[in-house]
């Protein structure tokens, strides 16, 4: 094995790490049933930047960077999605 393809492996469960990482806010959210303390607007701007990411990574075709921002996407999305549902009115 080369060391780009360790990378590209590395690169890519790194990726996926970093988007579930997300999961502990949005869970935190549905189980408080409150996303008061949250800023949306903070995970508009990571989400918008991982959008630039991946379309990077299509350009380029990088399949680690491709499933690693789509990752990272989900988990903005997912956050995003959750505070909006629980936010306060």
């Amino acid at each position: 094995m080369t060391f780009d393809t360790v990378l590209g492996w590395l690169v890519s469960v790194i990726g996926i790490a970093t988007g579930a990482a997300y999961i502990p806010q949005a869970a935190r959210i549905w189980k408080r049933r409150s996303s008061d303390d949250v800023s949306i607007l903070t995970y508009v701007f990571f989400l918008c930047g991982q959008i630039v990411y991946l379309v990077y990574g299509i350009r380029i075709r990088q399949w680690p960077l491709i499933v690693g921002m789509t990752a990272n996407i989900a988990g903005s999305l997912a956050v995003i999605g959750s505070a909006l549902r629980f936010r306060a009115r």
